[in-house]
């Protein structure tokens, strides 16, 4: 069962992995190369009070954290592995926060699947999916970008895992 949105909770965003890939180790937010993980990643920095990137091999990373290239879909897996991996990845996440997040989630339908079903059964408040309705992955950059504000204010830039 969802919970109700703690006051004060940060809004933490949850950024897809993509296929395409830098060929060597390279910062999370960097290893990733495709138009619509930045997209979704620039989105998530200027919208949100923290970033994490949700990979079906590391799971729940820091954008700093350097990662080597590797070969993982969650589309390899079966249901029960994707909700498993849902519960596993959201619950990486939580000692990071005092009050429970309000999860944004910017990845596509498998992994937002899985990760709202590892909020639900964390007890987390329901997700926000806004790119849920939104079919294809050039609609959805072109729905990020005209929906990613210009400049962040200084106290998101401030707060939250970046």
């Amino acid at each position: 069962m969802f919970t109700e949105k703690k006051p004060g909770a940060p809004r933490v965003a949850l950024v897809g992995c993509s296929a395409s890939k830098q060929k060597h180790p390279a910062p999370a937010r960097e290893l990733y190369t495709s138009a619509l993980f930045r997209a979704a990643y620039d989105y998530a920095e200027k919208t949100c009070d923290a970033v994490l990137i949700v990979s079906a091999f590391y799971g729940a990373v820091t954008p700093k954290a350097v990662l080597r290239p590797y070969d993982r879909s969650l589309r390899l897996y079966n249901k029960r592995e994707r909700e498993d991996w849902g519960v596993r990845t959201v619950g990486q996440l939580l000692p990071s926060f005092e009050l429970p997040p309000q999860l944004v989630i910017l990845a596509g339908t498998l992994y937002a699947g899985a990760l709202a079903q590892g909020a639900h059964w964390h007890n987390l408040p329901r997700p926000e999916e806004p790119l849920h309705s939104i079919a294809g992955c050039g609609t959805r950059v072109k729905w990020l970008r005209a929906n990613t504000p210009a400049n962040r204010t200084d106290e998101q830039a401030a707060g939250g895992v970046r």
